[in-house]
């Protein structure tokens, strides 16, 4: 049985936290971790993820998050589509309260530098407007 696998058998509140840095074992993986952390509102949608890591495929994106979902780093939030204009972002990631513990208890993603980056990217008016979209309540 795989240690992802495993997090099915402990309470959501628990992170393993080598099972978590197992996870974070890719680039791709850390940069979205980073976007995360960074972003304006710690939340963004996959529409801004994938502004943030240009070079990295839709599919590819999608893929490293449910990773990092399975792993207990991060969860994800939804807004009823039908509830949106076309175009609006409709799903939100964020760290996990465990995932943000365990990377201050070992000095990893610091928030204010990560803020930094995201704050010097140029946007256009879209991720802009996508930065400014309502966020859904997480659970």
């Amino acid at each position: 049985m795989s240690a992802l696998e495993h997090r099915h058998d402990r309470h959501d509140d628990e992170l393993d936290p080598i099972e978590a840095m197992s996870a974070l074992d890719t680039t791709t993986r850390k940069n979205i971790v980073g976007v995360i952390v960074g972003h304006p509102t710690s939340t963004p949608s996959k529409k801004e993820l994938a502004y943030y890591l240009p070079d990295t495929p839709d599919s590819t994106i999608s893929s490293n998050l449910s990773i990092l979902e399975e792993a207990g780093i991060i969860e994800s939030a939804s807004h009823e589509r039908a509830d949106l204009e076309k175009g609006e972002p409709y799903r939100f990631f964020q760290l996990t309260d465990a995932a943000r513990d365990l990377f201050d208890r070992n000095g990893l993603f610091e928030e204010a530098a990560y803020k930094n980056l995201i704050e010097q990217t140029e946007k256009t008016d879209d991720i802009e407007a996508a930065e400014g979209a309502p966020r859904p309540v997480f659970t």
